[in-house]
Order: structure tokens, then sequence, then C-alpha cells
């Protein structure tokens, strides 16, 4: 299953989307993040966890990436074709995920927003990469 993995493009964008998810939740919407949960949910975010959350974070982003990049060595995807491909995943599956978010938990409009935005960002930093790095053919 996977065969067609290229694990230096799978840390690569882990790594990557580990600094965006740093970046995005922090200096650059961390503040509106923050309050549009504690708008939705009545209270502020619980960081008593942290380092767990993180690392449950990094083993959710590898078990994405990871599958980015078997549906990509199953379809044959490189180059701008991952953008994409990324692109189609995140709309088909994660957006319309997140988006119950929204219908039925009553979630503020701001935070899926932010979250999509994240996620889509993520998908597509992913798949430039995967498909820019692909599995390389063994010479027979």
């Amino acid at each position: 299953m996977f065969k067609n993995i290229n694990w230096i493009a799978v840390v690569i964008s882990v790594v990557l989307l580990e600094i965006l998810g740093f970046l995005w939740y922090g200096p650059m919407l961390g503040e509106a993040w923050s309050a549009a949960y504690r708008d939705s949910i009545g209270r502020d975010p619980d960081m008593s966890n942290f380092v767990v959350a993180q690392s449950l974070g990094v083993v959710n982003t590898l078990i994405l990436v990871l599958g980015l990049s078997w549906v990509f060595g199953r379809m044959g995807i490189t180059a701008l074709a991952g953008v994409g491909a990324a692109a189609a995943v995140w709309f088909f599956f994660n957006f319309t995920t997140m988006a119950i978010e929204y219908i039925y938990m009553g979630l503020a409009p701001n935070l899926v927003i932010i979250n999509m935005g994240y996620q889509l960002v993520a998908y597509l930093v992913a798949g430039a990469v995967l498909g820019l790095m692909p599995k390389r053919s063994k010479a027979v």
C-alpha cells in the first residue's frame, strides 16, 4: 500500500504544514480564531493539554499527507496537477465535512472560515510538494 510513497516529500509536507499551522493559528489569525472560538463555544480554547493536542495534530497531519501521497501515487499525479487534485480532495471531503460544523453544530461562520482556510492552504501546500516530488520509478 505504501510502495508509491515518497517519504521525503511526506516529511517535508508535514514540517511545512506544522509551520503553516503555527503561523495561521498564531501570529496571522490567532486572535481572530480565539475570538471566533469564544463566540461559538462560549469559553476560551482549552490549552491545558497543548503538548498532547500538538502531538495529535502532527499525527493527524501525517495521516492527511500519507493519504494524499497514496492517492497521488495511485493516480500518477505529478507537478501542478498535485495542487488541483489536492484542491479537489479538499473540496469534496474536507470542505463538506467541516461545513457540518457550521450547518449542524452552530459554530460561528468566521471560526469555520478560518479553519477551512487553513485546511485549504494546507492541502494546496501538501499537493504542491507531493506533486513536485513524486516517487521515482526504479530502473529495471
